[in-house]
């Protein structure tokens, strides 16, 4: 099938190059001040929020990315371009952050409604972001050409990831003042700022636009067609499992940190040093990811992403049970740096599993069903998202280190998925099977920016 970025301009293609990276640094960089599994933590505790509550606001941005995707796809199908719903989506997001920001100061007396308000708008930003994600693949699909693929997704990580590692660094900075209200309001404000500058940033992408495809009568017929998937389609259905093993890892990130703070004697400041070890994981591995997907193929990537992704997991739950919590044979303090490790390898992990998942949904995306195929993917991958909050009340019922432990035996499932995914280099991929659709087409990182 023929390469919808070629029949562009060159200047054109350099420009939405260009574009797609930079809204990467703004949209990483802002969710970077915010991000789920540190800052986000620390602000709910100061509420006396449950741990299970606190495990599903750590789920709710992947969990409302990855949701609403099937019932988007039937809508874009109709539609010569995909722009004008990302730019939907841009709106809602800057609106449910901006009130964020100015209601926490006058709520600050009131943990409830600031814990309800926080969910409200938490859930609108989230959700809208899976608005956004199959537009934004699938503008990406028409103006970056294939063979810059790889280049495309290393540079949007190395550059957000570079941002965000700039965002844990005044986040330490601000939280080793204190956790009151204003500075959770200063970091939602500036947030919003970045995040939205991000997205309209990339609504100025000139998308090209195509002949609409016929697809499924509605969202009912898309969920029949990725039943039919799942079970023809071993590309779709290993691409899946492979993917899974990153929700293990944010299973436990946030309670890691909580770990850190609340059973080793952790500050605030802690949250802070968390965000910068596992951003400065991802930006430093994407240049050997970057190496690697060049030259053995991006399946590679979500071998190591997946593997490693197991194995920290477990890494955790060792230096948890080693710790003064339980065995007492670590001591507070190199416990705490021993985890920042795990966060700084975690971060080595995920940067592989999102460059090589972003770019795998569009390889192996059938001839013609690009939208259908990303959008029931990751549709598929979205009650995993919960699993967080499941993380939350095990914690509450048993400890944080058997959850660590939990989570890593349920990575593994996936390491066998990723170790039978296709090579990802030559000029075409391998079909799914006799007789099943196929071929080669052209990410929180991820996420849709």
């Amino acid at each position: 099938m023929s390469d919808p970025a070629a029949s562009l301009p060159e200047p054109e293609r350099r420009r939405s190059f260009r574009i797609g990276v930079w809204n990467a640094a703004l949209y990483m960089g802002g969710e970077g001040l915010v991000d789920s599994n540190t800052v986000v933590p620390v602000f709910l505790a100061g509420l006396g929020t449950p741990n299970a509550l606190i495990g599903f606001s750590a789920a709710l941005p992947d969990f409302g990315w990855f949701l609403p995707q099937f019932a988007t796809v039937p809508l874009l199908s109709r539609r010569p371009r995909s722009i004008g719903l990302y730019r939907l989506a841009a709106v809602l997001r800057g609106l449910s952050f901006a009130l964020l920001a100015a209601l926490v100061v006058p709520l600050a007396a009131h943990p409830a409604a600031l814990l309800a308000t926080f969910l409200a708008c938490y859930g609108v930003y989230s959700f809208s972001g899976g608005l956004a994600a199959v537009p934004f693949m699938e503008v990406v699909g028409r103006t970056v050409p294939r063979e810059r693929l790889g280049a495309f997704w290393a540079q949007r990580l190395f550059w957000g990831g570079l941002a965000t590692v700039l965002a844990g660094l005044f986040v330490r900075r601000l939280l080793h003042g204190g956790t009151d209200a204003p500075r959770f309001a200063l970091l939602f404000g500036l947030a919003t700022v970045l995040v939205t500058t991000g997205y309209g940033l990339f609504s100025a992408v000139r998308e090209p636009a195509l002949p609409p495809t016929p697809e499924s009568a509605g969202p009912l017929g898309m969920l029949r067609e990725g039943t039919a998937m799942l079970a023809h389609d071993a590309h779709f259905r290993r691409l899946l499992v492979a993917r899974a093993t990153l929700s293990a890892w944010f299973a436990s990130a946030p309670f890691i940190v909580l770990f850190a703070v609340q059973e080793l004697g952790g500050s605030a400041r802690t949250a802070g040093t968390f965000l910068l070890a596992r951003m400065a994981g991802f930006v430093v591995s994407n240049l050997l990811w970057h190496r690697i997907s060049r030259r053995q193929g991006d399946h590679v990537l979500m071998r190591v992403g997946a593997a490693g992704c197991a194995g920290l997991t477990l890494a955790a739950a060792l230096v948890a049970f080693a710790s003064p919590w339980r065995l007492g044979w670590l001591a507070a303090g190199p416990a705490v740096l021993a985890l920042e490790a795990v966060f700084f390898l975690g971060g080595a992990a995920q940067s592989a599993t999102v460059a090589g998942y972003s770019s795998l949904m569009l390889l192996l995306a059938p001839p013609g069903r690009r939208q259908a195929f990303i959008g029931l993917i990751n549709t598929f991958l979205g009650p995993l998202m919960l699993l967080p909050m499941l993380g939350g009340a095990l914690v509450d019922w048993i400890d944080a280190p058997t959850l660590f432990a939990l989570c890593a035996a349920a990575a593994l499932l996936g390491v066998r998925a990723a170790w039978r995914l296709p090579a990802s280099r030559g000029p075409a991929l391998p079909l799914p099977g006799a007789g099943a659709r196929g071929g080669a087409e052209v990410d929180r990182p991820g996420h849709a920016g």
